[in-house]
């Protein structure tokens, strides 16, 4: 149904053939100058189907079909085509820019030479691309689902490490004994006798204290 709708659109918008005379009703030569023919050209729009017509004088001109290359260098040694023949209908059957020179000597030079750009039918530019579409709201309609990721796996966990065995608190070592400094040791005769003789261990000296203590205390008692 698509292809006939399709079909059908071609029928009512194809276009008639053009036929185009070259230079208008100046026609094919080398009077025009160097930039008419590209004026020319540029004023008009050419489509896969139309026709050029080129008027001259073939004893004069004559018309060659060139490649890029040799339109620029106009040379005239390796043509596409060559027409000879006036009033012969040039068909443009393809798109893209078709070159066009006279081979007689010097007059490429003075300005007989041609370039025509040749597009697609309107008919063809305004066709939608049916395959395209087709494909796309297939595609639409029936998304591929997403693929799942599968969970990362977990981390392993790490088990504690051992505990370090802890060593016993070391036994307080016993401070020293000291020695009671008020303890009087034992002291012999022979080991007082070793000492040496002092004043403080006279008998005398001891009278004499004794005597002069009961003095002091008798005074005190009077007072």
């Amino acid at each position: 149904m698509t292809l006939l709708i399709v079909a059908l659109s071609l029928i009512g918008l194809a276009r008639a053939e053009s036929f185009y005379e070259v230079g208008d009703t100046n026609g094919w030569t080398t009077k025009m100058g160097l930039d008419y023919y590209k004026t020319w050209s540029s004023s008009k729009t050419f489509y896969v189907g139309d026709s050029l017509i080129f008027l001259y004088n073939n004893d004069l001109h004559n018309v060659m079909e060139v490649s890029f290359e040799d339109y620029e260098s106009c040379n005239p040694n390796s043509p596409l085509a060559t027409y000879h023949s006036e009033y012969e209908p040039v068909k443009l059957n393809s798109t893209g820019r078709y070159y066009f020179i006279c081979g007689v000597p010097g007059h490429c030079e003075s300005g007989q030479k041609l370039e025509v750009l040749v597009m697609a039918p309107a008919s063809q530019q305004n066709i939608p691309d049916t395959t395209q579409q087709n494909n796309s709201s297939t595609s639409t309609s029936n998304p591929k689902p997403n693929p799942t990721i599968p969970d990362p796996k977990p981390n392993p966990t790490i088990a504690d490490p051992k505990p370090h065995p802890t060593s016993p608190d070391p036994k307080p070592e016993p401070s020293p004994s000291w020695e009671d400094p008020l303890v009087v040791l034992p002291v012999d005769a022979a080991t007082i006798a070793s000492l040496p003789h002092n004043a403080a261990s006279d008998p005398c000296v001891w009278s004499g204290l004794s005597m002069l203590s009961l003095v002091l205390l008798q005074t005190l008692v009077l007072l």
